[in-house]
């Protein structure tokens, strides 16, 4: 009975909401709320953007191992370590770049409104996001070596749906990661700067 008050209550917290964003007023409270998951997911679609595009025109130019540059050509063919040939390493990896700088620099001025004002500073939250990020490019080609080269579908619209559920994954870990490990939130900072007053 406890747990039916509980859903009750939730759902009538979900229809007051919904019920606000009838008004001006109510969508401007709600996005003030809630501005900074609202702007990590909106900058979140256009690293989407970013990663899938570089990614598909990574493939289009750079379809086999001859095709690729020499000094890439490691990458391309990195499985080849563990014995296996990988089509998805070399775009996953120029994807990875590209989106995570995209991400870097959306998510530090507009996100998380970093107050990182040094040179030092500002590479060091630098550092910090590429080196988080260096650990979900490793879940990202995980995925999509599980999805697409090891079980052999070589289909567009099957790799298309990998990449989208692999983008789903990092990015909620991108997000958890950011906010706890890269960008010092504003409000978790002044909430240490009350403890240590008290």
């Amino acid at each position: 009975m406890e747990e039916w008050v509980k859903i009750k209550n939730k759902l009538e917290k979900i229809k007051e909401v919904l019920l606000s964003l009838r008004t001006k007023e109510g969508i401007r409270e709600f996005y003030l709320q809630h501005k900074q998951i609202i702007l990590y997911f909106a900058f979140g679609i256009g690293t989407t953007i970013v990663s899938f595009l570089s990614y598909y025109l990574t493939r289009v130019f750079f379809p086999d191992e001859e095709s690729v540059p020499r000094f890439l050509a490691w990458i391309y063919n990195i499985t080849r370590v563990f014995g296996i040939e990988s089509n998805t390493a070399l775009p996953v990896i120029v994807s990875w770049f590209l989106s995570v700088t995209f991400a870097f620099l959306t998510n530090r001025v507009y996100v998380f409104e970093s107050r990182a004002d040094t040179f030092g500073k500002f590479m060091l939250e630098a550092l910090r996001l590429y080196a988080s990020r260096i650990a979900t490019l490793f879940v990202d080609l995980l995925i999509m070596f599980l999805l697409v080269d090891l079980t052999g579908i070589h289909n567009a619209l099957y790799e298309f749906c990998a990449k989208i559920f692999s983008n789903i994954i990092v990015l909620i870990l991108n997000y958890i990661l950011s906010k706890v490990f890269v960008f010092r939130n504003k409000s978790q900072n002044s909430k240490k700067r009350k403890k240590s007053t008290k």
